[in-house]
């Protein structure tokens, strides 16, 4: 099982992780076995 980090930034569609894209593509990793690990930068 291969280990995936994805690295969300923001919220929404204009200035960062969208959510139907977000869950689109972890819902894609998740089918192929990955083990999904998520990340988002912690400075304001």
């Amino acid at each position: 099982m291969k280990k995936v980090g994805v690295v969300l930034s923001g919220c929404g569609v204009y200035d960062g992780s969208e959510i139907h894209e977000t869950v689109l593509t972890l819902l894609a990793l998740s089918r192929q076995g990955a083990d999904v690990i998520c990340f988002a930068p912690d400075k304001t």
